[in-house]
């Protein structure tokens, strides 16, 4: 007689989230746990587009404040184990100039206007994100997922001087690259100092090139208020 082996704590976690994910009516299968860089608990998804559309909303200069919605979270960041209701809305947003915007999932959509029009331009309060959307901001998705990383390696640092003192290199209407920044920094360490120019560029104090170029020390920076 063959013995059941039971399942490991981790399976068991897995299962959770699975059946999590099929309460929101889709698949359990691709299971994502990502982390908005200033929160303690993770997002839960269910597939690559929907975690290219978290770092395409991460890395959008206009979005001063996101908030994502409970739906979204693992089971242990929510207040209650009763799903919320299906929406195909990911977060609230706050934008740079005051406007309340909501960011909506339509993935299964084609952009309106083509590919050649996908942008993030909001129509009645409302951003569509479709997979035109994602493809056309390729290059922002890839260098949010390392930029993001910067931020969470160093979450148990300060980096409150090392930004002002980034802050003020860059003011002016500057503009400067990360390698010729850091080279006015020569005390700070490379994992505080990338942190920094990510927690910065996530406060959307300074912005940056990383839409059309890799993030890299030849990343150009300039303050935001240039």
């Amino acid at each position: 007689m063959s013995l059941k082996k039971n399942k490991t704590p981790a399976q068991l976690q897995r299962a959770k989230l699975a059946a999590a994910i099929k309460l929101r009516g889709e698949r359990g299968y691709n299971i994502w746990l990502v982390r908005p860089p200033f929160e303690a608990h993770d997002l839960m998804l269910s597939s690559d587009p929907q975690v290219e559309a978290f770092y395409c909303v991460e890395g959008e200069p206009t979005f001063a404040e996101i908030s994502y919605l409970p739906q979204w979270y693992e089971l242990q960041g929510r207040p209650s184990p009763e799903p919320e209701p299906r929406t195909p809305d990911l977060a609230r947003i706050t934008a740079t100039d005051e406007r309340a915007l909501v960011v909506r999932l339509a993935l299964g959509a084609r952009h309106r206007g083509g590919a050649e029009a996908a942008t993030l331009t909001p129509v009645d309060g409302v951003i569509s994100l479709t997979l035109d959307v994602l493809n056309a901001h390729a290059q922002r998705i890839e260098n949010w997922r390392r930029i993001i990383s910067c931020i969470r390696r160093a979450r148990f640092h300060g980096t409150a001087a090392i930004e002002r003192r980034i802050a003020l290199a860059l003011c002016g209407g500057m503009r400067s690259t990360i390698r010729a920044v850091h080279r006015e920094l020569t005390d700070a360490g490379d994992p505080l100092f990338y942190a920094a120019v990510a927690r910065l560029l996530r406060h959307r104090e300074i912005c940056a090139d990383v839409d059309s170029r890799p993030w890299s020390e030849n990343t150009q920076l300039w303050s935001s208020a240039a």
